[in-house]
């Protein structure tokens, strides 16, 4: 949940400036915005159907590489990209969505019950800290280095959970889901 919302933020926050950047319109910039949103919400009770399904460790993993290839499809997209950049925020938008419902599946289902609200309220600190860190970074990184140079370092950044998931102790398939 936290590396999906730094990366979403990272990358998300800063596309309308690169659409304007490249000489695109405003209406570009709401096309390739509200691709975004759909991704971010308009699933959620798929991602959620999907989690159930599978188990919320193969959703998050899937949504580390949706995440991954969206920060990759952005930085390549061309200066006439308008289809690219909104085919990358809504997967970037998904990503983000698989990550946030199965990390909240897994903050719920993994800790007590007298532990979730404290741990929920900590999780909820780190997820905000992780936007503000990178919407104290991406403005910098933009003027410095480019949209490129902002969105596939923070592809590399999301496929950390995945070390964090092989690291984890395997459980029966009884009790994944």
């Amino acid at each position: 949940m936290i590396i999906g919302q730094l990366v979403m933020v990272l990358i998300m926050a800063m596309t309308p400036l690169h659409i304007r950047q490249m000489g695109l319109s405003l209406g570009a910039v709401g096309f390739v915005i509200s691709a975004h949103t759909l991704g971010m919400f308009a699933l959620s009770p798929v991602t959620g159907w999907l989690t159930d399904r599978f188990g919320p460790v193969q959703i998050i993993v899937a949504g580390v590489g949706l995440l991954a290839g969206s920060a990759v499809l952005a930085a390549t997209a061309p200066t006439d990209g308008r289809t690219q950049l909104a085919i990358a925020l809504f997967l970037l938008g998904l990503g983000w969505n698989f990550g946030f419902v199965a990390g909240s599946f897994l903050l719920t289902r993994e800790v007590p019950v007298e532990a979730r609200t404290a741990l929920q309220g900590r999780a909820d600190s780190l997820v905000w800290m992780a936007a503000a860190f990178a919407s104290l970074a991406r403005g910098f990184v933009l003027e410095a280095a480019g949209f490129a140079t902002l969105a596939l370092p923070g592809g590399l950044v999301a496929l950390l959970p995945l070390v964090l998931i092989a690291r984890r102790p395997l459980r029966p398939a009884a009790e994944v889901v």
